[in-house]
């Protein structure tokens, strides 16, 4: 009786982690994608329009479609409700739009 009670333990913790380590795998991917779909819209815009983006506020870029709008909604949602993963995409996506603000002398 005792192994089959620790055996549904050991299943149970199992199972736990690994729902985790899913939940944390797919909140980094969602991560990746949003800090590379950031970094390829400064990277890929002229200085003209760097120059006059604004914040979105509650708007979406240019996610209007289906897929696009629901992954940037879920991403937003994720920073918001999660200090630590904000942190990391504030720190992967920095650099970059830095960069290129520098670049296109908007940073003195």
């Amino acid at each position: 009786m005792r192994k089959v009670y620790l055996w549904r333990v050991a299943v149970i913790s199992i199972a736990i982690v690994v729902t985790s380590c899913e939940q944390l795998a797919s909140n980094e991917t969602l991560l990746d994608v949003a800090a590379n779909l950031v970094i390829n819209k400064y990277q890929s815009a002229s200085c003209e329009e760097i120059a006059q983006m604004k914040p979105q506020s509650g708007k979406s870029s240019q996610a209007s479609g289906g897929k696009d709008a629901a992954l940037q909604a879920q991403a937003i949602e994720m920073l918001r409700k999660n200090p630590e993963m904000r942190k990391k995409f504030i720190d992967r996506v920095a650099g970059p739009i830095a960069n290129r603000m520098f670049e296109c002398n908007l940073i003195p």
